[in-house]
């Protein structure tokens, strides 16, 4: 029973709540807010546990990359002053 309940979760409820969550970061990005790059850190962990758990190692690695990335565009917009 418990590992059937993790499959779902795994293969069910987190990719479409990580689509929906990495939806919302994009839409704050385009409005130049900051914290779509801490949303896109959450998201991209929790993809890289799906992944990993189905076995795509190299969308694993490519979402590790991603969470490099928008971990240094939170350090790298929080050095800059955006207009309001």
């Amino acid at each position: 029973m418990r590992e059937t309940l993790v499959h779902e979760i795994m293969t069910i409820y987190l990719p479409w709540t990580l689509t929906a969550i990495s939806i919302y970061a994009a839409v704050l990005n385009i409005k130049k807010k900051r914290a779509s790059f801490a949303i896109y850190t959450l998201a991209n962990i929790g993809w890289i546990a799906v992944n990993i758990y189905h076995k795509i190692y190299a969308q694993a690695a490519l979402f590790v990359v991603f969470t490099g990335l928008s971990t240094w565009g939170w350090i790298e917009w929080g050095k800059r002053k955006w207009p309001t």
